[in-house]
């Protein structure tokens, strides 16, 4: 009996991190930048945790960390043709249609 608890706990932290690539690609049309997107979405998401004075790494304060860290993001809060990434923020308060475009403003560079 103590056995099967061990192991089930085990399998469901398995699915606890991170999750794989979203495929997303950058559309053509694309007109999501830093400035209309980008800043807003980090500092409603992401920047209470992953900021200078925030306790969790990557820090993502300017627009290089982001797109240094840009496929961890995808991985952790985007969505794209692949499948939609809830492991971050933990509040879980993104929408996937925000995490769409999450995932094609880091495909197309974070511009």
């Amino acid at each position: 009996m103590l056995l099967a608890g061990v192991a089930a706990s085990l399998v469901l932290a398995c699915g606890s991190g991170p999750g794989d690539a979203t495929g997303s690609t950058c559309p053509a049309t694309q007109t999501l930048t830093y400035e209309n997107f980008g800043q807003a979405f980090m500092q409603a998401h992401c920047s209470a945790c992953h900021s200078a004075h925030g306790p969790e790494s990557p820090k993502l304060d300017t627009v290089e960390q982001i797109r240094a860290n840009k496929g961890d993001i995808d991985k952790s809060a985007a969505a794209g043709p692949n499948g939609v990434n809830t492991y971050m923020p933990e509040s879980g308060s993104v929408s996937d249609a925000d995490r769409r475009k999450l995932g094609e403003w880091l495909a197309c560079g974070a511009p």
